[in-house]
């Protein structure tokens, strides 16, 4: 291409290869010449940006699309939805290898097939919305406070099971020393449930507030304790046999600024049930997973140093299909133990051994690997993710309370 560079060919290409040009290709149905104010300041057989002359639907010269877009806005939206879902568009080619051949694909697009595909990063972030939307749908977070609903104890229950608790203690071997501690907990336990299967739904509600102050005042305590004395927990917040206040936590050692802030979010995590978290959690959760993504590409290649004619670029085309194929696989299981609660263990078996085979296949097909060598590599990658994930996951929550 006369004029180009790699980057912008590159460029070019994701864009004429798009759902719009899958939309100009599928669609069958005439388009109209309509009046346009707007005219083009070339004849229509020729590219309106680059004067060249047209043989197909696209510029071959400059890669912009033929089409005026002086039509109707739903024909145009009709097109673009009959490139992307029609039975031609390359979403039906890309989705079932993706899911059902573990490394085809991959292996196809590095090796220079990809037209028929949709391109690695735009399936991984058309994924990764469908994901978050869905999961996000139906993970309504739980509780008393946002579903209005009360529980309702079951004293009748606990208290039946009180009466032949020291029976299974002692066919259990416990001595009777043991069984006695054990037995005055479980008499606490249910006087407070026989205590609030006879309150009122005002009452509950009372509680509920009693509950969060309370909880507030412990976090205010350890968090501020020059400002709110000391934590009622000698573990956290305490003084010493010689009057000396103790500190274990090593949080009084921040700036006093920023644990005001820290206890501001917290009581409004605890008012709003721990709502207020989780939705700054989802808000991040994009984020974290795509600065896992090139983590998850630098493993495959500290994996493969060894191994010449293979680049960053491979590794991280390889990271987006493991982790757009993840994503699916977690929505599909996940839509399936939300129809069927019941298949919620079945569910988590099959995707832990799913995702682990298709790993191994994505090593055997893409990276040409043996078994044992693909066998060990997965193993390793999965402990050595799992630890990054632990970390991701910390920082997601330290991230969600902070930005409450």
């Amino acid at each position: 291409m006369t004029g180009s560079d790699p980057i912008s060919d590159a460029i070019i290409a994701g864009s004429t290869s798009g759902e719009l040009g899958d939309s100009i290709n599928a669609s069958k149905r005439a388009k109209r010449d309509r009046f346009s104010a707007f005219e083009a300041p070339n004849p229509p057989d020729q590219c309106s940006n680059s004067s060249t002359e047209l043989s197909g639907p696209v510029c071959h010269s400059c890669g912009q699309t033929a089409d005026t877009f002086h039509r109707p806005i739903w024909d145009l939206l009709v097109d673009i939805l009959d490139g992307l879902f029609g039975l031609e568009g390359r979403l039906w080619r890309t989705i079932p290898p993706l899911m059902l051949r573990p490394g085809h694909i991959t292996q196809n697009y590095l090796s220079g097939v990809r037209a028929r595909y949709v391109m690695p990063f735009r399936l991984y972030l058309t994924v990764s919305v469908v994901f978050f939307l869905l999961i996000f749908a139906f993970d309504g977070f739980g509780g008393d406070e946002v579903s209005g609903t009360v529980p309702t104890p079951e004293a009748p229950v606990a208290a039946a099971n009180l009466e032949t608790l020291d029976e299974r203690l002692a066919e259990a071997g416990i001595p009777e020393s043991e069984r006695e501690a054990l037995a005055r907990t479980a008499q606490a336990g249910v006087a407070q449930v026989l205590s609030q299967s006879t309150m009122t739904p005002e009452q509950r509600a009372q509680q509920r507030r009693e509950d969060r102050d309370s909880m507030k005042q412990e976090f205010r305590q350890m968090l501020l304790p020059e400002v709110y004395g000391e934590a009622s927990d000698p573990t956290l917040n305490g003084a010493g046999d010689d009057g000396v206040n103790i500190n274990v936590t090593g949080l009084d050692e921040l700036p006093l600024e920023v644990r005001e802030a820290m206890v501001q979010r917290i009581d409004r995590i605890i008012d709003s049930g721990g709502a207020t978290l989780v939705a700054s959690m989802q808000r991040w959760a994009p984020t974290m997973m795509f600065f896992l993504l090139p983590l998850y590409a630098l493993m495959l290649a500290l994996t493969h140093f060894y191994k010449r004619g293979y680049f960053f670029y491979d590794h991280l085309v390889v990271s987006l299909h493991f982790h757009a194929f993840m994503l699916l696989l977690i929505t599909g299981l996940s839509l399936i133990t939300y129809v069927i609660p019941a298949a919620a263990s079945y569910a988590v078996l099959f995707g832990l051994v799913w995702s682990n085979w298709y790993l191994y296949r994505l090593h055997r097909t893409v990276y040409s690997h043996g078994r044992f060598s693909s066998l060990l590599r997965v193993i390793l990658l999965d402990f050595v993710y799992a630890i990054f994930l632990s970390f991701a996951l910390l920082g997601l929550f330290i991230v969600g309370v902070m930005t409450t």
